[in-house]
Order: C-alpha cells, then sequence, then structure tokens
C-alpha cells in the first residue's frame, strides 16, 4: 500500500513538474513571440518612413527635370535671339561699310553734289551735318546691337549654370533615391527573417498547446458575450488582408469593431487581467486569461479601466474605444487565442 501511494506521489511530481515546465515553456515562447510582433511593427514603421522619403525624393527628381526642361527651353530661346541679333548686326555692318565706301570714295564728287544740291552756304553745311550724323548713328546702332549681344550672352552663361547646378542636384537626388531603395530592401529582408521567426514560433506554441491537450490539462472552452454591447458591426474579418496603413499581404489575427471614441468595451467572460498596458502596433491593450483557459486581448484602446491581476466579471468594462496604435480611425481590433494560437473571434462571442 506503501508503495502504491509513493508511485502516485512520485507521477503527481512528474506530472506537476512537466506541466509546469511546459508552462514556462509556453510563456517564454509567447514572450519570444511578441517581441517578434514588436519588432515586425517597427520595420512596417520604418517602410513607411522609407517610402515616404523615398516618394519625396522621386518628387523632387520630377521637379528637377521640370526646371532642367524649363532651363532647356529658355537657353534654345535666347540661342534664338542671339542668332537674330548677330544676323542684325551683319546686315548693319554691311550697310554702313557700303555707305561709308560710297562717302570716302566719292568724298569730293559727294561735295560738289552737296554744293550743287545746297541753295545756299548755309544749306552746304546743314547737308553735311545730316550725312555725318546717318554715319554716326548706323556706328552707334551697331554698338548697341554689340552690347545686347553681350548682355544676351551673359544671361546664357547664367542659365546654362543654373542647367549644370540643377543637374548636378539631379545626380544627388538619384543617389539619394538608390540608398534609401537599398534601406528599404534590407529593412524587408529583415522583415521577412522575423516573419519566419513568427511563424516558428508559432508553430512552437501549437505544438505545447497540444501536448497539453494530450495531458488532459486543457479545459472546454466556452462562448462569451459580444465585447462592444452597443455596436455590432464587423469592419475587418479574422484572416489574410492588405493592410490598411502598410498596404502589405498580412493576417489579421482578430476581427475590427468600429465605435466612436469612449465607447466601453467589456470582457466576454469572467477571467484575470494578464496585461493591461501600452503594446506596440496594438496601442493601449487589455489581455485575459479567462477561467476556460482561453485569452482574449481588446486593443487600439482610448483609456484602459482595468490593471494586471485583477478579477473581471462577464460584460464588465475593461477599456474605452479608441485609435492608440497603428490605427486609421477608433475601433476595437478584438482577438481570441487557444492555447497560444490565434483563432477566428466570432465562434466565441456570441
Amino acid at each position: 500500500m506503501r508503495k502504491i501511494i509513493t508511485t502516485i506521489i512520485l507521477c503527481s511530481i512528474i506530472f506537476s513538474t512537466s506541466f509546469i515546465y511546459a508552462e514556462n515553456e509556453q510563456l517564454d515562447l509567447q514572450k519570444k513571440l511578441t517581441e517578434n510582433r514588436d519588432s515586425q511593427l517597427r520595420l512596417d514603421e520604418k517602410i513607411i518612413e522609407l517610402n515616404s522619403k523615398i516618394k519625396e525624393v522621386e518628387g523632387k527628381i520630377l521637379s528637377t527635370n521640370e526646371e532642367i526642361n524649363k532651363l532647356d527651353l529658355q537657353v534654345n530661346d535666347i540661342k534664338s535671339e542671339i542668332n537674330d541679333l548677330e544676323n542684325n548686326i551683319e546686315n548693319n555692318k554691311k550697310q554702313l561699310s557700303k555707305r561709308i565706301k560710297v562717302i570716302n570714295s566719292n568724298y569730293s564728287m559727294s561735295y560738289i553734289k552737296i554744293l550743287l544740291n545746297s541753295s545756299s552756304i548755309s544749306d552746304f553745311f546743314n547737308n553735311m551735318y545730316i550725312v555725318k550724323e546717318i554715319v554716326k548713328q548706323d556706328k552707334e546702332v551697331l554698338t548697341e546691337l554689340d552690347e545686347n549681344k553681350e548682355e544676351i550672352e551673359n544671361k546664357k552663361s547664367q542659365i546654362e549654370k543654373k542647367k549644370a547646378e540643377q543637374e548636378e542636384l539631379k545626380l544627388l537626388l538619384k543617389k539619394d533615391s538608390e540608398s534609401l531603395n537599398a534601406d528599404k530592401v534590407e529593412v524587408e529582408n529583415l522583415k521577412l527573417q522575423l516573419e519566419k521567426e513568427e511563424n516558428e514560433l508559432e508553430a512552437d506554441i501549437e505544438k505545447i498547446a497540444l501536448q497539453s491537450v494530450v495531458n488532459g490539462e486543457s479545459q472546454v472552452i466556452f462562448s462569451g458575450s459580444w465585447p462592444v454591447p452597443s455596436h455590432s458591426r464587423i469592419s475587418s474579418p479574422y484572416g489574410y488582408r492588405i493592410h490598411p496603413i502598410f498596404n502589405t499581404k498580412k493576417m489579421h489575427t482578430g476581427i475590427d469593431i468600429p465605435a466612436p471614441t469612449g465607447t466601453p468595451t467589456v470582457s466576454i467572460d469572467p477571467g484575470k487581467v494578464i496585461f493591461s498596458g501600452y503594446k506596440g502596433g496594438y496601442g493601449k491593450t487589455v489581455m485575459i486569461q479567462h477561467d476556460d483557459g482561453k485569452v482574449t486581448l481588446y486593443a487600439h484602446n482610448n483609456e484602459l479601466t482595468v490593471s494586471v491581476g485583477q478579477r473581471v466579471q462577464k460584460g464588465q468594462v475593461v477599456a474605452k474605444i479608441g485609435s492608440t496604435g497603428n490605427s486609421t480611425g477608433p475601433h476595437l481590433h478584438f482577438e481570441v487565442r487557444i492555447n497560444g494560437k490565434h483563432v477566428n473571434p466570432v465562434p466565441y462571442i456570441k
């Protein structure tokens, strides 16, 4: 009889020890999983930041290209203007040259003609003055055209200098864009590694949960009440979806119930609060370990009304809805976890 009692006690100790070990291992894995997801959320935020910077740099490159094209048009216009001025200068030079040549070659004859055509000595000098003034005016026109050409050449030089600066800026922006894209690839690779690790941790937790079922440690899971009594619409169901912020295909591990900020959120069943605080992308979060073994999570709250270790009853207010963490608007993100594994919450909240 004593031998049987000793055997029972030993079996009980072994069973208890293995249970405690499994429970501790599950808690350790759950902690690692939480840290992994927090790291993923930080990487998602980094990817958003990099996408924003890449978009900004690409916008600058586009505006720089537009500025370069505008400067090219200005340079072409100035080249055309310079060409017109050069033709005008050349024509004026030819006309002036002809007039001077005629005056020089027929200087005496010109005086005789002027004398013959002059009605008086005074008229003669007036005619001579007019001839000289015409030549002088031609020279002034040429001087002015040369000055205009020089001014336009300077303007062309300034525009070409500005264009060179824009081209240099464009090269720098392209380097920035390449660097940011390289950073993005690196962050995305890190995220892929974390996602792989997340899947492995989930698998390990599931193994422990399955083992606990084999050992008879799991209890019957009951359905609880609806977590937001005044609002029943589900805006985003459980399952894979395109994330509304990160624009990536991602597993949505719960359901979203939209409601105005401050709307009460209640515990779906009696249990004990195991987390109450800020939790990465979840924002202000409450987690409850219920008496039947399931764990529920209430996220993105504006206010938390319970603390860790507190016993709560079915229908008791545990938080007030908000939009904290990675959220696009006020709503409750609600999860149910069975033996550490997230499941579709709907069957558990009738």
